[in-house]
């Protein structure tokens, strides 16, 4: 009977243990669902003013600003359905690189970012390409905030008032901080003016995210436009952050052909917790769309990445595509004078013209030469961060040209020692590794370099064309009249030499128009 009762009250004991390990798990499911909070996160940088489709050879077209409206629709309704927040983000560069950014100047650009409703956008260093107003234009116009914690605007700016460091956005009863960073290298790529000054992104950084941690926000995500290896870096270097949108380096990640990241790439900050690092190629050919999860501490508990090709399987929006054609009219207009044919593609793709001499490089070199002979040029040195797209074989357009160069630079004649040149040349070539727009583009030189050799040591031989068209070495205690942008001239992509030269004369002659006389004098182009 004793063994009887010892057994039953055993057996209690171990029912009781199931029945409560299975009320625990149960609260404890409730409970973390309760505290657990989710988000959706879509994100574009590096649309560089790309309205329309891009042509993408036999792959048929990506990107179009009213495909990627439809496909924002359809992802916002699943969410919506799963009671999950989503929010649209921009790491910055909508400005500059077709012709609806040189004819409305950003206007056209913020009207469909209104309209397919971005929540934020940090600033890259293409917005400061027209100036201050223009950017100031460009905010004021558009319906969501733009935030960059480290620049410091003067009074007096244009954009005083009109840029926050950093933003917080109430979603579900949680705040989510968001701030943003740009590249200080702005100051040497683009006019930047005065009132602005660009601070070290880390300290900005970490000084964002402890105001945002004093404001009861323990998720954050930063909206950076520095470049992919920069975004790495300051996921290890500052505590705090749960995601980073970049933009910039105009990286492949995840499943894009050649690309050499996942997505999301999953780094480690100081404290050991983890960050998320994503970005998006360019032009909005692709969406990133990053699902998240944060715990009640708000750390990251889940995460799962995809990118939606922006291809021509999605529709265009019907009401967003007739706002469009009130916008491409002119730019149609404008892209069908003719100027010129070429037999054979005029190269100016980004990987081509920051690491190596293309055709299209020599030609606008050549054109600067030509326009500037009266004031007796030998050289041209232009840059491959300058040239922004490739120019098809066939006939040549005037608004093809804008498009290859939409930059507002004007051709400065200067005065250089060959040793001067030499030392401009190896500086052209010391990044060649990291695709950097310094590269250089000549006319009038032969340049024979090897990029595995030690930065300042790389130039093998350089030679300078002679008026019989025979090529000398350069003479490094010779002085040569050289032709080169204003945008070098004053520093630009690194170039600080050239504020050494003498006799320097802006000619006040566009690098664009320069290049299209240039054709429509030759007709038929083949480099």
């Amino acid at each position: 009977m004793a063994r009887t009762s010892v057994y039953w009250k055993r057996s209690l004991q171990v029912l009781l243990g199931i029945i409560l390990a299975v009320i625990i798990g149960l609260v404890s499911n409730q409970f973390w669902s309760a505290a657990a909070f989710e988000l959706r996160l879509l994100h574009t940088n590096d649309h560089h003013a790309h309205l329309e489709p891009v042509e993408m050879g036999e792959n048929g077209t990506l990107g179009g600003i009213c495909k990627r409206k439809t496909l924002i629709d359809r992802l916002r309704e699943e969410s919506k359905r799963a009671d999950q927040p989503l929010l649209l983000l921009d790491a910055g560069d909508v400005f500059q690189g077709t012709l609806y950014f040189n004819t409305y100047q950003g206007q056209a650009d913020s009207k469909f970012y209104n309209a397919l409703e971005y929540d934020a956008m940090t600033l890259g260093n293409h917005e400061f390409d027209r100036g201050q107003e223009v950017l100031a234009k460009f905010i004021q116009s558009s319906n969501f905030p733009i935030i960059s914690a480290n620049l410091k605007i003067d009074v007096i700016s244009p954009l005083a008032g009109l840029v926050k460091s950093w933003i917080i956005l109430q979603k579900n009863g949680q705040k989510i901080g968001f701030f943003g960073l740009t590249t200080p290298k702005t100051i040497t790529m683009a006019e930047v003016g005065e009132g602005v000054e660009f601070l070290d992104p880390v300290s900005a950084a970490q000084q964002a995210v402890e105001e945002l941690n004093q404001e009861g926000v323990n998720k954050i995500i930063a909206l950076t436009h520095l470049g992919i290896t920069e975004d790495l870096e300051l996921a290890r270097q500052v505590d705090g952050i749960d995601v980073i949108i970049g933009g910039h380096s105009h990286t492949k990640i995840g499943d894009m052909p050649d690309a050499i990241y996942p997505y999301p790439i999953v780094e480690k900050t100081p404290s050991g917790q983890p960050v998320l690092v994503v970005t998006n190629w360019e032009w909005g050919k692709y969406l990133g769309d990053l699902d998240i999860t944060f715990d009640r501490q708000g750390h990251l508990q889940h995460w799962k990445g995809d990118l939606h090709p922006v291809n021509t399987e999605i529709t265009d929006d019907t009401e967003l595509q007739d706002l469009l054609e009130t916008f491409s009219e002119p730019i149609r207009q404008l892209k069908s004078k003719v100027i010129g044919k070429t037999p054979i593609k005029l190269n100016g793709d980004r990987p081509y013209v920051r690491q190596e001499e293309t055709n299209l490089g020599t030609l606008l070199g050549e054109a600067l030469l030509a326009k500037t002979a009266d004031k007796k040029t030998e050289i041209a040195i232009t840059h491959g961060g300058g040239i922004r797209g490739s120019i098809p074989a066939g006939e040549i357009t005037i608004g093809e040209v804008l498009e290859v160069f939409p930059f507002s630079n004007t051709i400065i004649a200067v005065d250089l020692t060959g040793k001067q040149i030499k030392e401009l040349l190896e500086y052209g070539v010391s990044q060649v590794d990291k695709l950097h727009g310094s590269f250089p583009q000549v006319a009038g030189l032969k340049l024979d370099w090897q990029s595995d050799l030690p930065v300042g040591s790389r130039m093998l031989s350089i030679q300078t064309r002679q008026v019989d068209g025979a090529y000398l070495p350069l003479d490094l205690d010779k002085t040569y009249r050289v032709a080169t942008s204003s945008f070098l001239f004053k520093g630009g992509d690194g170039y600080t030499l050239f504020s050494e030269g003498k006799n320097i004369v802006d000619t006040g002659y566009l690098l664009s128009d320069s290049l299209i006389e240039y054709i429509r004098d030759s007709s038929v182009i083949n480099p």
